[in-house]
Order: C-alpha cells, then structure tokens, then sequence
C-alpha cells in the first residue's frame, strides 16, 4: 500500500508540473497574438494553440475563457488563413467547456451580422463546436441552430451552403421525432425548387444527415421520402446536385449492407440507382459512384458480389473510362467489388465482365492503396 501511496503521490506530482508547463507555454500565446503582428505569426500562434489544447486537455482549462475570446475576435480576421485556424481550435476548444450555450449563442448572434469570409469562418466554427460538444447544448439553442442554418442551405454561396448543411446534418443526431420528420418535409419540398442552390442544399443535408443518422432515416416513412428525392437529384440537370445524391446514396448502401446485410431487395434498389451513376456524363459523378460502390464493397463483399450481374458491365466500362481519375477510381473498386485479390477463382470468375490481362494486372493492387480517399472530408462536406 505504501508503495501505491508513493506512487499516486508522484504521479499527481507529474500531473502538476506537466500542468505548470502548459499553463507557462500558453500564456505567451494568448498574449502575443493580440498584438499587431503579421497574418503568419498569427497563424502559426493559432495552429500551436490547437495541438496544445489537443495534447494539454483539460490542463488547459485555466484558460479556457482567454482562448475563446482570442479564437472569437480572429474569427473577424482580415485573413482567411486566421480565421480558418481561429475556427478549428475554437471547435477542439469546445470539448473542455462544460457551458457550451453561451459560446453557441455568440456564434449565433455574430452569423447574422457577418457576411462573406467572416460568415464562412463561424460556421466553421459552429461545426467544430457541436461536432466535439453537441451533446452539451441544450435544446432551447439547438432549435436556435436548427432555425438559423435552415435558412442557409440554399444561400448562394457554395462554401456557406456546405458548411451550413454539414451542420444540420451532425445536430440532427440531437433533434426531437417531430423537429426530424418537419427537417425532411422542409427538405423534400426544396428538392423540386426551380432554384438549383436550393436543391443543391436539400440533397447536401440530406447526405449529411445519412453520415449521421443513418438509422433514424431508414424509418418507414422517411427513408421512401428520402430515398424518392436522391432518386429525383440523381436526375438533375445540375451535376453537383447528381454527384451529392449519389454520395448519399452510397451512405445509404452502406448502411443498409451493415445493418440489414440479408435485405437484398433493398440493396438492389439503392444499388441500381448507383448503377445509373457509373453511366453518368459527368466524370465527377461516374467517379463518386465508384468511390460509393467500392466503400460497400469493403464493408460487405459478400452482400455486394450477389448483385454482379447488375454493376458488372458498367464498372467494365468504368476501366475504359476517358477521364484518367475515372479509370484509377474504377480499379480500385474493381479490386473490391471483384475480390480479385482473394483468389485465382476470384480472377476467373471477374473476367466475365473485365478482360484476363485487367483482372490479374489489378489483383496485384495494394488492398489499402486508397485509404486516404475514404476519409470524410471535415471542411466541405458532411
């Protein structure tokens, strides 16, 4: 026991001094970047500060309401390189509040007056904090951001309507049965708007939201409302709305080959529409459906092989694409879809659809050589 005594005695003895480190460490910062120094010293404090809250934790809490105030004001930054750095560390900030109302209600507040860079700068912002501490808000000012980012959408800005979408999709895990079902109303009348950001914005949060809550979306009635609108955005005239619903409709896929692996007949309809993908005019598209395909694939190749004769030939087609990234894209789904590198019999069996000289030449593919392309981008989509 007296052992254990020492033992607990040094390690808060540690704990204190790592503490004392971190505490010396940040304080320099905080007060430097207040004053008039360049955009890349400012930068740079700011990219220090986030990996020390990352690494520092709680040690940091001391200082929690200095770094909030800093972050908030380099949110009104001149440069868009302050306030993206500004944005991020005040998200990872977040997750050592015990109080995040406040802090959402000041970003709040400031999204309706900013315009441009600035309004882009907070939502950034505003997904970091309720990504790290949605749990934390209450559900008074949830409604809040549920209201306000309604409205944002269908802005005409790109990057604002991403962004605003990407967040309603990660606070929609929070939202009560009924505010849910209304989202998806609201959603499936934006869908047919004549105006082409306003269905650009439904099908994004739409996708979003199948990131997130896949398994409230796969309720009986939304999922035939939300599956009928991707099927209506696949379609559209707009190939950033058909590249975003076929995106979604990779997400649906993949949730339903893990959750329901035995529901063919629901694969099948998912999976045909990302069929009609691959024969896409446009190469973004034709290229989102792969990456979709091969992503369930990987999950389940088992539940995705059954369906070979429905994306076989037009993945053969994929491998003869024009476009360069196509033709890369399609055989790295080729390798999965086709397991080719679990067997001769698997090399056989794809040359049904792909030629021998292919089948072998992409068998010898790295099986994670596209593990980066996986990843969720967190800045431009959700």
């Amino acid at each position: 026991m007296k052992v254990n005594g020492t033992c607990f005695l040094t390690s808060c003895y540690l704990l204190g001094r790592e503490k004392e480190k971190e505490e010396k460490k940040c304080r320099p910062l905080i007060r430097i970047i207040g004053d008039r120094f360049p955009w890349q010293v400012k930068s740079a404090i700011l990219s220090t500060l986030s990996i020390m809250i990352r690494k520092g934790g709680m040690a940091l809490k001391p200082f929690l309401p200095q770094l909030q105030t800093t972050f908030i004001k380099c949110l009104q930054d001149n440069t868009r390189t302050v306030r993206s750095s500004a944005a991020l560390a005040l998200g990872k900030l977040s997750a050592l509040s015990s109080r995040v109302d406040p802090l959402v209600g000041d970003l709040l507040t400031s999204l309706q007056a900013a315009d441009g860079g600035v309004r882009e700068a907070i939502l950034t912002a505003l997904k970091g904090v309720v990504k790290h501490a949605g749990k934390s808000v209450s559900g008074a000012v949830r409604t809040r951001v549920y209201a306000a980012l309604k409205d944002l959408i269908y802005n005409d800005d790109d990057q604002i309507r991403r962004s605003s979408a990407s967040i309603l999709g990660i606070i929609s895990q929070y939202l009560e049965d009924d505010q849910l079902s209304e989202l998806i109303d609201d959603l499936s009348k934006l869908s047919t708007s004549p105006s082409w950001s306003a269905r650009h914005g439904s099908v994004l949060t739409t996708s979003s939201m199948l990131r997130h809550i896949p398994l409230k979306i796969s309720v009986y009635p939304l999922l035939s409302v939300v599956v009928a609108c991707l099927k209506d955005a696949s379609k559209d005239e707009k190939f950033p709305i058909r590249e975003t619903a076929t995106k979604a409709l990779g997400r649906l896929l993949l949730h339903q080959i893990r959750s329901d692996p035995s529901n063919t007949s629901a694969h099948l309809e998912t999976l045909a529409s990302i069929v009609s993908a691959l024969q896409d005019d446009s190469s973004e598209v034709r290229r989102r459906a792969l990456s979709a395909l091969k992503a369930s694939a990987k999950a389940n190749p088992a539940a995705i092989m059954i369906h070979v004769a429905i994306f076989g030939p037009a993945l053969a087609e994929c491998l003869r694409d024009v476009s360069t990234p196509v033709r890369l894209a399609a055989e790295r789904c080729a390798l999965h879809t086709f397991q080719l590198n679990k067997g001769t019999e698997n090399v056989q069996s794809a040359q049904k659809f792909i030629t021998g000289l292919d089948a072998r030449r992409i068998a010898k593919l790295p099986e994670n050589s596209d593990v980066s392309e996986d990843s969720e981008d967190e800045l431009a989509s959700g």
